[in-house]
C-alpha cells in the first residue's frame, strides 16, 4: 500500500530470526546426535560445524542494515540471543562447562557469521554505488586519475565519508512534523500518519466526501498484541521458555531504542517505525492462543473453549480491519463515514 523502507527492514529481520531459530534446532539434534554416539566425554562439548543457518542469518541480518541502520540493534540482540541459546543446548545434555564450550567452539563461528558475514552483505548492497562514478558523494576529492590503487583508495575514503554524512543527518534529525509520534504512543496506535487525504473529493454520493490512506495497524491486533506480549512476560518469567523470551527479545530491541531517542535527542519518528515488530506481535498473539487453547489432551473442556476464543478474536480481526479498509485504501466514501472512522482525535 506504502513504499516505506520499514516494510523491507521487517522482511530481512524477519528472515534473520527464521535462519537462526532453524540453526537452534539443527544445533540441537546435531549434539544429540553427538552424545548418543559414545563419544568421548568433554566438558565443553564439540564443535559443531560452519552451520550455514546462522551464516545466512548474518547475510539478511546485513541486508536489513543496508535497508535501514536500525537493523543493527537486531543483529546485535540476535548473535547474543544464538549464543546462549548453544550455551543452553550444551547445558541440556549435561556437559559441565557448556558456556567454555560456547565460548571455545561457537563464538568463533559466530563471528563469522554474525559479524563477518553482516559486514560482507552490507558492503555488497552498495555494489551499484561503487560501480559507477555518479552516485552521491561517489567521488570525495573529485579525483579523475591516479590509477587503480588511487582508485580504490578514493573509493573507500567516499565511501566512509557517506557513512558519517548518514549519521550526522540522522543523529541531528530533530525537526517537527504534524504526524511524529513518540514511541510510547505506538502500541496503542494514538497517532497513526496520514499518506494521504485530498480536497474537494466527489462522487460519493454524498454533500461531503473523503478519500484516504491512514498508515494504522488494525486495532484489535495491536490492542491484542499488547495484552500477548505481557502474556509472554508472565509465561517466561514463570517457565523460561525460549520461544516467549525470543519474541520478547526481539520486540524489545526493535522499540527500546527509539524510546532513548525519544527521550535523548528528541528525534522525529513516527508510528511505521513499528513496522519490523509486526512479525513478533503475531508470534505473541499465536503462542498466547496455543496457552490458551492447550495441548492435545487437555482436561475438561478447556481446548474447544480455547479454541473458540481464539476463533472468535480472529473474527473480530477480520471484521476490524474491513471496517478500516475504506480509509486503508483511499476508497470515496462519505465524510460521516470516514470520521466514524476515526478512533481517536489523534487520527485526524
Amino acid at each position: 500500500r506504502t513504499a516505506l523502507l520499514d516494510v523491507f527492514l521487517m522482511f530481512w529481520v524477519l528472515a534473520g530470526f527464521a535462519c537462526l531459530v532453524v540453526d537452534r534446532d539443527a544445533t540441537r539434534a546435531r549434539l544429540v546426535t553427538w552424545y548418543e554416539s559414545a563419544a568421548p566425554e568433554t566438558p565443553g562439548g564439540p564443535w559443531l560445524g560452519a552451520r550455514p543457518w546462522r551464516i545466512a542469518a548474518g547475510v539478511c541480518l546485513g541486508a536489513s542494515c543496508a535497508v535501514k541502520w536500525s537493523g543493527i540493534f537486531f543483529l546485535v540482540a540476535f548473535a547474543v540471543m544464538s549464543l546462549m541459546w548453544d550455551a543452553g543446548a550444551r547445558r541440556a545434555i549435561g556437559l559441565r562447562r557448556p558456556y567454555g564450550g560456547m565460548f571455545r567452539h561457537d563464538l568463533p563461528t559466530g563471528l563469522v557469521a554474525m559479524a563477518a558475514a553482516p559486514a560482507l552483505a552490507y558492503t555488497a548492497s552498495w555494489a551499484g554505488w561503487f560501480a559507477t562514478p555518479y552516485g552521491w558523494g561517489r567521488n570525495w576529492d573529485q579525483a579523475t586519475s591516479g590509477g587503480w590503487a588511487y582508485f580504490v583508495l578514493d573509493s573507500a575514503r567516499s565511501w566512509v565519508d557517506y557513512q558519517v554524512q548518514v549519521l550526522t543527518f540522522h543523529t541531528g534529525l530533530a525537526q517537527s512534523h504534524p504526524y511524529q509520534s513518540w514511541p510510547w504512543q505506538w502500541p496503542l496506535l494514538l497517532r497513526p500518519v496520514s499518506f494521504h487525504y485530498p480536497s474537494d473529493v466527489k462522487g460519493c454520493g454524498a454533500a461531503q466526501c473523503s478519500e484516504a490512506i491512514l498508515g494504522v495497524g488494525t486495532p484489535v491486533i495491536w490492542y491484542g498484541a499488547v495484552i500477548a506480549l505481557i502474556a509472554m512476560i508472565a509465561w517466561y518469567v514463570s517457565g523460561r521458555d525460549w520461544r516467549g523470551g525470543a519474541v520478547l527479545l526481539a520486540y524489545g530491541v526493535g522499540f527500546l531504542p527509539w524510546v532513548y531517542y525519544a527521550i535523548a535527542d528528541q528525534r522525529t519518528m513516527f508510528l511505521f517505525y513499528m513496522a519490523p515488530l509486526l512479525p513478533f506481535m503475531a508470534l505473541a498473539l499465536t503462542l498466547s492462543a496455543g496457552l490458551l487453547i492447550g495441548p492435545a489432551a487437555p482436561q475438561g473442556s478447556r481446548r474447544a473453549v480455547g479454541a473458540a476464543v481464539t476463533g472468535a478474536f480472529m473474527l473480530l480481526v477480520i471484521v476490524n480491519f474491513a471496517w478500516l479498509y475504506p480509509v486503508l485504501s483511499a476508497e470515496t466514501i462519505p465524510f460521516e463515514d470516514w470520521h466514524r472512522r476515526m478512533l481517536f482525535p489523534s487520527w485526524i
